[in-house]
């Protein structure tokens, strides 16, 4: 039973659309706890935060080699300029 259920999971990752959803999902929370982690005071809160983030940039790196397996690659940015700067 279990195996059926992962395997469930597992397929709705495999769809294009939803790997990078999930990725920049990972990213936005990424993003959330950095902030968290550098507002934190108490140390059990801080390690807290650490284990989060370990937990997300695996979860970033499996989606990466899920997207680099099918194929896909992110579009093209500009890149962004500091104030003041320019960008060529």
């Amino acid at each position: 039973m279990e195996g059926g259920f992962r395997r469930a999971i597992l397929k709705q990752e495999e769809r294009p659309n939803d790997i990078l959803d999930a990725i920049r999902d990972v990213c936005m929370k990424m993003e959330n706890v950095n902030l968290r982690f550098e507002m934190e005071r108490d140390s059990d809160l801080i390690e807290a935060c650490i284990y989060e983030m370990e937990s997300l940039r695996a979860r970033y790196r499996y989606l990466l080699r899920m997207a680099k397996e099918q194929g896909l690659r992110a579009g093209h940015f500009p890149p962004i300029a500091s104030e003041g700067e320019k960008v060529e």
